[in-house]
């Protein structure tokens, strides 16, 4: 067991998706959809991000019962062509749609030896990894995106104007598994900022700032309006704020769901792709070529003190594989407490906890 999960409760993966589900369903999301999303979360305990785990289930809980999120969303194709494709999610949440449209990209591209690329308007992604992934363990190259409520002002500004606006790509290989990055495009995810205003603790400095755009480490005072750093704080904001501008214009302006000051939790857009490597390699070289890359990465020159090198995902991919083999998932004492306010809240029993 990792450092980290050492003062965790130990709980079975099935026991955690079960009682997941069932908060969902609570909420009156169809079984389906209410067991996909209780396995994104779940998932994202597996591979070590709690922010986008179980302590999630409150947040859509309220989104779900103010009305911002639908429960039974009535997913619609709004326009084809050969190489695109365009979703109304109807304010739904999770896996459904993301999934649907990256297998739309993902068939699309194998036929035309070529990209496809597919939006959807109005439906919160969550997570971006997962379709990303999607594509990278079919032998295709894979991106996600999606932007969100307005947390970020320009480089000098004060008025929160974009999201968080995350973005994954996934790339295949044969000997390494899929190398997968997923980041916002700010400091800090917004439901990290959260939990710790929900645990009480503070921020590094850096990362918050209060509505007058002062830097702050209280995660409850920028709960009352405050703003995100973008990637690149201190030295060159810019950069994390241009990548936030390009992912908000692909998820929210071409999509036709909200953009920039206009996205409302419901209103949120995604953009996924996927590209058949055959386009321009046979997939076995593109793959041998992947490897070799990857190698070389890994067999760098190491600092003291480092054990390894890693690429994108790979901390996160081992970590899966063992806990899934195991049947069991840590969850963090921050991330119990939500999962029990949360699971209270829709009478549903918590998972056994079992010893270490």
């Amino acid at each position: 067991m990792a450092d980290q999960d050492r003062d965790a409760r130990l709980v079975r993966i099935d026991d955690l998706r079960r009682c997941l589900a069932t908060a969902f369903e609570r909420l009156q999301l169809t079984p389906e959809d209410a067991e996909g999303l209780s396995g994104l979360l779940v998932e994202s305990e597996l591979r070590g991000h709690p922010d986008h785990g179980v302590a999630a289930l409150g947040v859509l809980a309220g989104f779900y019962r103010d009305g911002t999120l639908n429960p039974r969303p009535r997913v619609r194709v709004l326009h084809e062509t050969d190489g695109a494709i365009l979703f109304d999610g109807d304010r739904g949440a999770g896996p459904a749609a993301p999934t649907r449209a990256m297998g739309w990209c993902i068939d699309r591209a194998r036929e035309r030896k070529g990209m496809a690329v597919a939006a959807v308007r109005d439906w919160q992604l969550l997570v971006a990894a997962p379709y990303a992934r999607l594509a990278a363990e079919a032998g295709l190259i894979g991106f996600a995106c999606a932007n969100f409520v307005p947390l970020v002002a320009p480089p000098g500004g004060r008025t929160a104007v974009l999201g968080t606006n995350p973005f994954a790509y996934g790339l295949p290989a044969q000997r390494h598994h899929p190398a997968v990055l997923d980041v916002a495009t700010t400091v800090s995810s917004m439901q990290r900022v959260r939990v710790a205003a929900q645990q009480g603790t503070s921020m590094p400095e850096g990362i918050i700032f209060d509505h007058a755009g002062r830097p702050i480490t209280d995660p409850g005072a920028f709960l009352e309006g405050g703003l995100l750093a973008p990637l690149g704080t201190p030295h060159a904001p810019h950069k994390g704020f241009g990548l936030a501008l390009f992912i908000d214009a692909l998820s929210g302006v071409l999509s036709g769901a909200g953009f920039a000051r206009g996205v409302a939790g419901g209103a949120t857009g995604n953009f996924l792709w996927a590209l058949d490597v055959e386009a321009f390699l046979p997939r076995q070289e593109f793959l041998a070529r992947m490897d070799a890359q990857l190698d070389q990465i890994k067999q760098g020159e190491r600092l003291p003190g480092v054990q390894e090198l890693l690429v994108p995902g790979e901390r996160g991919q081992r970590r899966y594989l063992d806990l899934t083999a195991r049947g069991l998932v840590p969850l963090a004492p921050a991330s119990w407490q939500l999962l029990a306010t949360g699971c209270e809240s829709l009478a549903v029993s918590l998972p056994a906890v079992l010893d270490h």
